[in-house]
């Protein structure tokens, strides 16, 4: 399999996620990563850790139309859990593999892919939440605050201290162009938000200095990251995997698709 056929079969079997070869390389495609199955059908999966900790993640699974009900979605996720077990993972999860994700969890609206896993045995876990806003949203910053675009390593000094786990999506996001960082009138980096780091118009991560909070901050780098989305031609952008529904829901935005967690003991 390779990121265009990979590609050819998201696009027949889920059409509405959109997803580019360019994603997919980065997200499926990793040195620690495989993809099983064929052109009609398959899985990627994730391995990190070591020893007891070692996991694996099942980042994704399609079944071509044509293909499905004869078996191969429960095939996939046989095939991928021997895959686990090979590398020494004690614990299969569903798509959860932060930093490299595709998605939050299984959208609770498949219907099919909920039944696929719950009859292979996986465990419920814990529901992520997507939330769509328009990128009309504009803020004037606080007084003595600037938001640019990152081209430095401000935020990553920021985020290294207060927000470690999100310093390789800030760092792909700073590569890309789509990360931007307030700065107080002392220079210091106080926040930081990005767009379309594993996937196109999807927002996040974001963070604040806890001291700066409820003061306009925040609010003000999603306004810019808005903006830059508008630029780029992008009317409606998704907040990914949402820890703080009243700040976004008072910006604006809205709950646009809930996904469930879960895993599969090996």
């Amino acid at each position: 399999m390779t990121p265009d056929a990979l590609a050819g079969l998201f696009a027949a079997a889920m059409p509405e996620e959109r997803l580019t070869v360019g994603e997919l390389e980065h997200l499926c495609f990793g040195p620690h990563d495989a993809v099983l199955g064929d052109a009609r059908a398959a899985a990627t999966v994730q391995a990190h850790g070591t020893g007891a900790l070692r996991a694996a993640w099942l980042t994704a699974l399609a079944v071509h139309p044509a293909e499905q009900g004869r078996g191969r979605g429960r095939e996939l996720v046989v095939a991928a859990s021997d895959w686990a077990r090979d590398q020494g993972a004690t614990t299969l999860h569903l798509a959860t593999a932060i930093p490299r994700y595709l998605w939050p969890g299984v959208d609770v609206a498949n219907t099919r892919a909920g039944m696929l896993f719950e009859s292979c045995g996986f465990t419920r876990g814990l529901l992520g939440i997507n939330m769509a806003i328009p990128t009309d949203l504009r803020r004037d910053p606080p007084v003595g605050m600037t938001v640019e675009l990152e081209t430095g390593t401000g935020a990553r000094e920021f985020a290294s201290a207060a927000f470690p786990n999100w310093v390789p999506e800030l760092d792909r996001a700073v590569a890309l162009g789509t990360a931007f960082a307030a700065r107080d009138r002392d220079g210091a980096t106080i926040a930081f938000g990005c767009h379309s780091v594993n996937r196109a118009g999807w927002i996040g991560p974001m963070a604040t200095d806890p001291t700066r909070q409820h003061g306009g901050v925040g609010s003000t780098v999603l306004a810019a990251v808005c903006a830059d989305l508008a630029a780029r031609g992008v009317g409606e952008g998704e907040i990914s995997w949402v820890s703080n529904l009243r700040f976004y829901g008072k910006c604006g935005a809205r709950v646009s698709r809930v996904f469930l967690g879960g895993h599969l003991g090996l």
